[in-house]
């Protein structure tokens, strides 16, 4: 399955084609040398360094400084391949160190509080952080135990029937159960969460990828294929939507909307869903719903996600909302409350895609916004809530997703915007690492 000398090759393909696609970067050209405010970061993911890399470039005279306490970086999209054997977990693992842009002050501590209204951090040993500026990418808090009888522990306790890969324990776990899946047959339950969910895909891809990984071991009749999702509809894009509702419909793989995951008994692998329907009466909207009972061999899931209490206390988030996303305006990225914040990546309380190419779009419209805001300008970039990523479908197979607030957004009439492809397969496997590892981090992608 690993094609290791073909992998090689396409790899050293996909960093030449990307070293080809940035000899035109170049810096800003002294637009901004005047700014000399003091920038801090909160969070050191592919958000906070790829815009830490851009600033430094953009304000070479601005102070940068990062807060983040995890050393680790982690390739997260590598996650679902993992899952289903094309990646191991040391192919998605680095060291922050090496990824810091230089001229940036890394502190290597986490958050505690956010003052906002005298410009100060409170860190997590007590120390105090003060900011000219403040831009919150902490990503978002996963909460297994929203589910009644699951922990993050099940998650990746290696001899358990639950996986998730939203950790790099739940892939490698992932791959296994998936492999004995393929050999053994039974009852697979997939389940996706009603609320938000960074690379709201992933579930998808690895049901339609076990699927096919029981199909090529030659015992597609020993399983069930199931997925429950919490909320309305398969997928957000009615495009895509009406495209996975076709594969699914022709692979036999059975699912089942409005059903969301409430509970889990490990005793007896049984899930329970609370199946809900929206209704209308005397003028009022109205839920009516039901609790179901399902029996699984494998359960894969995703986390149910949320923002931190921080900025909640913090007064920064919008008001309602408990689920404490960033309240940010959707084009300028600019918090809706303090002209100094702003917000990047999975922690913006907006209905977009929450994923790596999102972020791509997002990092060079924040550092623009940042300096007209500085400078007493008002924000001059839109994001247009575009995301995308090669949704995996069968080994060898993709559909490259692409959309923004307006609906379906194909960039590459190679790609089509809902045919299965080999091309999509290849960008998946060998091109984004090297575009995220090479390009976005380094603010050249």
């Amino acid at each position: 399955m690993k094609g290791l000398q073909r992998r090689d090759a396409l790899k050293l393909m996909g960093a030449a084609g990307l070293a080809a696609s940035m000899s035109g970067c170049s810096a800003t050209g002294g637009e901004n040398d005047d700014i000399n405010s003091k920038i801090v970061i909160m969070g050191a993911g592919l958000s906070g360094i790829a815009l830490a890399a851009k600033l430094r470039r953009d304000m070479p005279n601005a102070k940068v400084i990062l807060v983040d306490k995890d050393e680790k970086f982690y390739y997260q999209p590598g996650f679902t391949l993992i899952a289903v054997g094309i990646y191991e977990a040391s192919d998605v693992v680095y060291e922050k160190a090496d990824y810091i842009p230089q001229g940036t002050e890394w502190i290597r501590k986490n958050v505690s509080e956010i003052k906002p209204e005298a410009n100060l951090l409170v860190l997590d040993d007590g120390s105090e952080l003060g900011y000219d500026y403040l831009i919150v990418a902490s990503g978002v808090e996963y909460d297994f135990e929203a589910v009644k009888g699951l922990s993050l522990e099940d998650i990746n306790d290696t001899s358990g029937n639950i996986s998730s890969v939203y950790t790099l324990q739940g892939a490698v776990k992932s791959n296994e159960l998936m492999k004995k899946f393929s050999q053994n047959g039974g009852a697979a339950v997939f389940c996706d969460q009603k609320t938000p969910m960074k690379c709201s895909g992933a579930n998808k891809k690895v049901t339609c990828m076990s699927e096919d990984r029981l199909r090529l071991a030659g015992n597609r009749d020993k399983g069930s294929v199931n997925l429950y999702v919490g909320g309305g509809k398969l997928f957000g894009d009615p495009t895509y939507a009406a495209a996975m509702t076709q594969i699914m419909i022709k692979r036999k793989i059975k699912f089942n909307l409005r059903h969301q995951i409430v509970a889990v008994d490990k005793s007896s692998s049984t899930a329970t869903f609370e199946f809900w329907t929206a209704y209308r009466q005397n003028g009022e909207d109205k839920i009516a719903s039901e609790l179901i009972d399902v029996k699984y061999d494998w359960l894969h899931l995703p986390p149910k996600q949320k923002g931190s209490e921080i900025l909640a206390r913090a007064g920064l988030t919008k008001e309602g909302d408990k689920l404490n996303f960033l309240a940010v305006d959707k084009y300028s990225l600019q918090s809706t409350k303090f002209k100094n914040i702003f917000g990047i990546g999975d922690i913006c309380g907006f209905a977009a895609g929450k994923t790596g190419a999102s972020i791509r779009k997002m990092y060079p419209i924040l550092a623009k916004n940042l300096a007209d805001t500085i400078k007493g300008r008002e924000p001059s970039e839109k994001f247009t809530g575009y995301t995308a990523c090669p949704f995996i479908t069968k080994y060898g197979k993709a559909i490259m997703v692409e959309f923004d607030w307006e609906g379906t957004a194909p960039t590459l009439e190679c790609f089509g915007a809902t045919r299965e492809s080999y091309m999509s397969w290849l960008v998946k496997i060998y091109g984004f690492k090297p575009m995220v590892m090479n390009g976005m981090l380094k603010a050249l992608a």
